[in-house]
């Protein structure tokens, strides 16, 4: 099986799938783009145009739950799921609520396509509020019988939620704002085979 991964620098949708390719120690080849200019294999393979963006054998697969759910299939060890099916929900659910509900409202293109006047800076502070006050939100499904986001182990959920704080921190959220996810973070980062694996490591 030959996996090509398109990935552009600073694109948190493609830093959860690194971060499980890496950890999982699966054999790709990542091809770096462009945030504004993708290329033209992305324009062509991409419904939408963007990263994260896989080729399978040559066939395109799009969308980050997608590949990471995929991932998981082919690469059960370690794993980043759990195998009980309610348990497994729990981390989709979490893993959702970062993907859909608190994302794509703070990404760079969607905010221009509001405010196509803004430049980067001015949108820095809307996305940092948008994160900031979802992330306090999802705190009630978080941390519930262990420091990782579900359950006893790590899984996509906790690398969907410590990516999209980092984001958080990258666009100027006061980390004493979010203590809880520091405190999350440093516990992630102590675990030496999660730390290598982080490609936001700072």
């Amino acid at each position: 099986m030959k996996i090509r991964f398109y990935h552009a620098p600073d694109a948190n949708c493609c830093e959860r799938l690194l971060w499980i390719l890496d950890y999982k120690k699966v054999d790709y080849e990542r091809i770096d783009v462009g945030l504004g200019d993708v290329g033209e294999q992305v324009r062509l393979l991409s419904p939408f145009a963007r990263v994260p963006l896989m080729e399978v054998d040559g066939v395109a697969l799009s969308e980050s739950m997608a590949m990471a759910e995929f991932i998981e299939e082919i690469a059960p060890n370690p794993p980043l799921q759990y195998e009980a099916a309610f348990a497994r929900a729990q981390v989709r659910e979490v893993c959702e609520a970062v993907n859909s509900s608190i994302h794509p409202q703070q990404n760079g293109s969607t905010v221009r396509f509001f405010h196509p006047d803004w430049s980067r800076d001015q949108m820095r502070p809307v996305r940092a509020k948008w994160l900031s006050m979802n992330l306090q939100k999802l705190q009630s499904r978080l941390w519930l019988g262990s420091q990782f986001a579900v359950g006893t182990q790590f899984t996509q959920a906790d690398i969907f939620v410590s990516i999209i704080y980092r984001k958080a921190v990258d666009l100027g959220v006061i980390i004493s704002d979010l203590p809880e996810y520091e405190h999350y973070w440093k516990f992630l980062m102590s675990h030496e085979s999660i730390r290598l694996s982080c490609p936001v490591v700072s």
